[in-house]
């Protein structure tokens, strides 16, 4: 069956589709104004099913207000009570009621321009009321009962497990070995997770090579012959075996399905039950009926806002049966099951060996049949009606999916993050499941790569944007470019403020204290999104993983045999198949993507099928890395399938020994084993992608490339924010992180025009301090803590640009001398055809150009600094029990006070102070004004000039356009977060109190322990930066 798209999501007016056309008047015009495919989106949440039609309304309108692009409408309940209490239900799922209220929604978000997607069900694992047993999740079960031979029977066999329904499939018998053969894991290694009795469990990196894994000697371990198992299910009749029995001892095994019990999850009150059988086609058609064409229909009777169907990540633990089962098995395997039954039952058939193989072709066809008649079905359904598919197919529970497979069949693939934390997903590969997403829109021609984050279960309203924005970067530099923000929940003005919310989730509402300040960082994360949905990913290296159920793609550092600079993606079967070619001695994909090696997992089997390509794809000239494969995988067209691949691997690995020998030349192309895959690429002259230079030491980058016609996109973080701590271990800090990093960035790009393009403003310019030295540009790039930047490479006419800075006979460019510096001496760049030189440190300065010129410029004392310290005065909310003003003499974290309306404060208070200014202070001055520490956001208003949302560090805001010779009056906006605002009215009666919510954390006896230091710290300053236009023309 072929896998993707039949028809195209005809409603969505934007390309789904990857291109590596560019054009750079429109990616400035997109990067200054965000069109809406590239906003934020967010899990619009229906808790408890509870929303109004002014709840709509109100929550549409702020999300549009703020920059939303998308919502994927999610009714659900909650899964933990004594976390978040249960609210008050409204009209049942897919009541009456409730498809009015959600075809009002659908208009609203037409009339808005709100994209939205819909959940198919309440909460997740798809089922509900109408799913019978017949059409649920199934496994195999059996009994077996000795019988001694040699005479007539007629036997009530065992009846094998049953839940909710058992239905037999088959009876077999078989003589009982002379010599006690062993069973289950003691015979077939990791046989529990091979037969998918036992499972990997919900998160982290799962040790899938158990799978592959053999007891040694397994081809010698002899079991029972094929030809001697008799099957008598014509003999056995309402639960009784009847039969003449030939002599000797008899092993009698009964096979039947049963239920596994998954039930949908977390659903609102009304709506639950069985969750269906995803590999039954008879089960999805039944639920299409009964809930996704009801939703389909009732949306688009009223609008077309409606452009997704999606559902969320399965949660169902493992299968292992469905009604048709045999049929199934035979149509993919391409061989009848029914002998290999018993090692399903913990026997060995024929040799440990071949009963492995029999265990990978009965998980692949478990595997082939969710894609095919559940996922396939899922898509073909939506995109007859115009509609595109998000569902989370591919983990991060250990699903049974061939994941890059399955998550091939949507119309962008979709995985989720979690924000760091101490008290759940606490590892980096408990947290991330975004590089997989990224490798099946990278490999399928997809454009966007989602995910639902940042997913959290512990925190509430306890994460700032500046504690969130380095996991975020990182599932940016992993690939992601389409954040669903988990979660936005609906609740009414009716429930308070902040109101009612799920129990998990980064809660990102119109009720959160800093939702008026928000609008700046999605700004953030919208730009971000839209430069990397642009042309087409760079990657070096593509791994193929293989063909086994169930197979994943985990974090982005899990590749440790490519180093730092070269990035990489992993592919399917399929994709191997259907979309790869040779050109120029790259592998090629259709949309223009390409890499330059392909590398081969390191197991003894490989599918012949995908040998027979890689081998022609060499012959074509790749270069393919991997180790000789000794046999094929599973068992179709045993044995002659072995012979094939030994005969193949012959050829193309040659004498290959790994060590004296490490390469085959086959063909136009080679074939590799024995190096690593950088020696390789090194040895094939191909450069990093990004390297960097550091005065400093552990400094530590990411990055992700993009491409396109005569444009090359590159954004790099710094990613770690404290010197000392190299992890993304949660931590509650509340100092100024300090890690700010110059570096010389080596890009591999040569004859284009860089410029800095600011994800954090929007504003961009020409960077006129480079080096092009073999085929690289080199760039000094200064990062704050957790810094971004984004570098445009574009064809142009290049300006004249700096090559050298030297600074007291020291050179800053190239090869820094300078350490333990938190900003460049001096930069140079083009502002308005002008050229704009700051300089930060006193000195002697040499600038050279790339035309052999010189200038010279000084700074003979340090830039002037005014201390703004002294009386500030505050003026606080009094509807959330603040003090409407009082004056402070120095500044200080509000849970210092001892007044409790500001120790207890949630909200914005706004710092005040007047400063004078002289003519002197501000001429070819540059006036920088640094708050020092904000705990959690800022803004400023300087004469009433009010400038963007500041919302991590530094704090600092250019200010010259604003400030004047005389009295300057400074307003400080400052916001934190709900837990103090909570955490007092904890200590107060229920009618006293500021706060209503179904959030119950900040009630404990204990709470006073989670009080988060707030306010505005300090210490502020103005720093009067010397600043020249037109003073560094070359002479």
């Amino acid at each position: 069956m072929t896998y993707g798209f039949i028809a195209s999501a005809q409603n969505i007016t934007y390309s789904l589709r990857t291109s590596p056309k560019l054009d750079y008047d429109v990616l400035n015009k997109g990067f200054a104004v965000t069109p809406s495919e590239s906003r934020l989106r967010c899990y619009w949440w229906w808790l408890n099913s509870m929303v109004t039609q002014e709840s709509i309304t109100h929550d549409l309108e702020q999300m549009k207000a703020n920059g939303y692009g998308g919502a994927s409408i999610v009714d659900a309940g909650s899964s933990n009570y004594t976390v978040a209490k249960k609210t008050k239900a409204g009209p049942v799922f897919m009541s009456p009621a409730w498809m009015e209220l959600y075809k009002f929604a659908i208009k609203e978000a037409q009339r808005l321009g709100i994209e939205l997607s819909v959940n198919v069900q309440s909460g997740w694992n798809p089922g509900g009321p109408t799913i019978t047993p017949d059409l649920a999740l199934k496994k195999l079960v059996y009994s077996d009962t000795m019988i001694a031979g040699g005479k007539k029977v007629s036997v009530k066999l065992p009846q094998p497990e049953m839940n909710l329904l058992y239905k037999d499939i088959l009876v077999q018998a078989f003589q009982q070995p002379k010599t006690n053969l062993p069973l289950k894991d003691s015979a077939i290694k990791f046989w529990a997770l091979k037969s998918f009795n036992r499972g990997f469990g919900a998160m982290g990196t799962y040790p899938l090579y158990k799978l592959r894994e053999e007891y040694p000697g397994a081809d010698q371990l002899t079991g029972l012959k094929k030809n001697k198992i008799i099957n008598l299910t014509g003999n056995f009749k309402n639960g009784v075996l009847t039969w003449d029995m030939p002599a000797g001892e008899w092993t009698i095994i009964r096979y039947g399905w049963t239920c596994t019990g998954a039930m949908t999850s977390t659903t609102s009150e009304g709506w639950g039950g069985l969750s269906l059988d995803h590999l039954n086609p008879d089960a999805f058609k039944k639920f299409s009926h009964d809930v996704i064409l009801p939703l389909i229909n009732a949306a688009q009777s009223v609008g077309n806002s409606l452009h997704f169907l999606q559902t969320d990540s399965w949660e169902m633990g493992n299968v292992g049966w469905t009604n048709n089962f045999p049929a199934d098995f035979k149509k993919f395997r391409g061989y009848d099951l029914t002998p290999w039954l018993p090692v399903l039952a913990g026997r060995v058939v024929e040799s440990a060996e071949e009963s492995g193989r029999f265990l990978h072709d009965y998980r692949k066809t478990i595997g082939d049949c969710i894609a095919a008649y559940h996922y396939q079905l899922f898509s073909d359904l939506a995109h007859k009606h115009g509609l595109g598919i998000h569902p989370e197919s591919g983990g991060p529970h250990s699903a049974p999916v061939d994941a890059l497979k399955v998550m091939a069949i949507s119309d962008f693939p979709q995985g989720e993050f979690w924000a760091t934390a101490n008290t759940h997903r606490v590892k980096d590969d408990e947290r991330l499941s975004v590089k997989q997403s990224a490798c099946v829109a990278h490999t399928n021609g997809k454009r966007f790569v989602a995910a639902e984050g940042p997913t959290s279960i512990g925190p509430q309203w306890e994460r700032a944007p500046k504690d969130l924005k380095s996991n975020i970067d990182r599932v940016f530099c992993s690939g992601v470019n389409r954040i669903v923000w988990h979660t936005f929940t609906s609740s009414g003005k009716e429930f308070g403020i902040p109101g009612n919310e799920y129990f998990a989730g980064t809660h990102l509402n119109p009720n959160v204290t800093w939702w008026k300040q928000a609008g700046n960082f999605i700004g953030y994360l919208d730009r971000c999104s839209y430069m990397l949905s642009k042309g087409l990913f760079v990657a070096d290296a593509l791994y193929y993983y293989g063909d086994d159920v169930p197979n994943f793609v985990f974090l982005k550092e899990d590749v440790k045999d490519l180093g730092f600079g070269y990035d990489w993606d992993k592919c399917s079967k399929d994709v191997l198949l259907k979309r790869a070619s040779v050109k120029n001695k790259k592998l090629f994909l259709p949309d223009g993507m390409n890499y330059r090696v392909l590398v081969l997992p390191s197991e003894k089997a490989i599918d012949l099928s995908v040998l027979l390509k890689v081998e022609l794809l060499v012959k074509q000239g790749l270069t393919v890395i991997g180790p000789r494969p000794e046999r094929a995988t599973g068992l179709t067209n045993y044995p002659a399938s072995d012979q094939e691949v030994k005969a193949i691997a012959s050829r193309m690995w040659g004498g290959i020994d790994g060590a004296t020998i490490t390469e085959n030349n086959y063909g136009k192309g080679r074939v590799v084993f024995g190096e690593d895959v950088k020696t390789v690429l090194q040895e094939m002259k191909v450069k990093p992608d990004l390297e960097f230079t550091s005065a400093e030491k552990n400094t530590a980058l990411d990055y992700i490339h993009r491409t396109g016609d005569g444009m090359d996109i590159y954004f790099v973080v710094n990613r770690f924010g404290r010197k000392g701590i190299n992890d993304f271990a949660f931590r509650y800090l509340t100092t100024l992180p300090d890690r700010f990093e110059q570096v010389e960035c080596k890009f591999r790009v040569t004859g284009m025009v860089p410029e800095l393009w600011d994800p954090m403003t929007g504003e961009t310019k020409e960077i006129l301090t480079y080096r092009e030295e073999n085929g690289q540009t080199i760039i000094p790039l200064s990062f704050e803590p957790e810094g971004s930047r984004l570098i445009v490479f574009r064809k142009a006419q290049a300006s004249p640009h700096i090559i050298k800075i030297e600074k007291n006979g020291k050179t800053f460019f190239p090869n820094n001398q300078f350490t333990g510096i938190d900003q460049p001496p001096i930069q140079i760049f083009e502002d308005k055809g002008k050229m704009k030189t700051t300089i930060f440190e006193p000195g002697n300065y040499t600038v050279t150009w790339n035309d052999g010129k010189t200038t010279k410029l000084a700074l003979t004392t340090p830039n002037a600094t005014l201390a703004l310290s002294g009386k500030w005065e505050i003026d606080f909310d009094t509807s959330w029990g603040g003090p409407s003003h009082i004056d402070v003499d120095s500044l200080q974290s509000w849970t210092q006070f001892e007044q409790p309306g500001i120790k207890y404060y949630s909200g914005t208070a706004i710092y005040k102070k007047t400063f004078l200014l002289s003519a002197g202070n501000l001429k070819g001055k540059k006036t920088i004004l640094d708050l020092g520490n904000v705990l959690e956001m800022a803004s400023v208003k300087i004469n009433g000039n009010k400038l963007p949302v500041r919302w991590n560090a530094p704090f600092r805001f250019d200010i010259t356009n604003y400030v004047r010779p005389g009295n300057n009056q400074l307003e400080v906006e400052v916001v934190n977060l709900w837990p103090n605002r909570l955490i007092g009215d904890s200590k107060l009666p229920a009618d006293k109190r500021f706060t209503k919510t179904n959030i119950i954390k900040f009630e404990a006896p204990d709470s006073e322990k989670l009080l988060r230091e707030s306010g505005l710290l300090g210490p502020v300053k103005l720093t009067f930066v010397r600043c020249e236009r037109d003073k560094t023309s070359n002479q």
